[in-house]
């Protein structure tokens, strides 16, 4: 079965890990229908200086203390996604209603500054939901997780005909890339 890789930066990771965020926001959604299992991949911590930006422990369902950089940290189920409208004088929702965005900056854990940063330039934004979250005691190698990429073969008569092989990730995505399910 299809899923999703979604890179997400430490201090994201460590929100959603704590239960905290329970909403991700992204300007695309992929096109599974929901539920669909998501990955979540920790990017590299930055460094400022001599400080690191962000702490990369995360903290286990069993309460230990594990380092996720550059790895995948665990899966959650994305039971939902809610479709949003951005324009100059108010964010709406795919219907066109103003919508409560407190609960929004809540369940996302940002600020409206930083949510107007993220979607400006948008016309749509998503919310991803998250449900039945599961943080690895031993986060995964990206080498672990495949991608089904599709070539064109041609046949001697001209046709076109795709042919699909599975290829190891060695690159986490930017944003997010769909992946087999493992």
């Amino acid at each position: 079965m299809r899923a999703v890789l979604i890179s997400t930066q430490p201090k994201w990771c460590e929100l959603i890990a704590s239960g905290k965020k329970t909403v991700e926001v992204r300007k695309s959604k992929p096109t599974l229908e929901t539920p669909f299992k998501c990955y979540i991949y920790q990017t590299k911590t930055k460094r400022r200086g001599y400080l690191w930006e962000y702490d990369t422990a995360i903290v286990t369902s069993g309460g230990d203390v594990v380092d996720g950089s550059q790895k995948v940290i665990g899966e959650f189920v994305c039971d939902r996604i809610d479709a949003y409208k951005n324009n100059f004088f108010a964010l709406r929702d795919k219907n066109g209603e103003q919508f409560n965005v407190g609960k929004l900056l809540s369940d996302t854990c940002l600020t409206l500054d930083k949510l107007s940063n993220y979607i400006s330039g948008t016309v749509k934004f998503y919310g991803w939901h998250i449900s039945n979250l599961k943080i690895y005691d031993k986060p995964k190698e990206l080498s672990e997780f495949n991608q089904r990429k599709k070539f064109h073969w041609y046949d001697y008569c001209g046709k076109d005909k795709p042919v699909y092989e599975y290829v190891t990730i060695t690159r986490p995505p930017q944003n997010w890339c769909y992946v087999e399910e493992i």
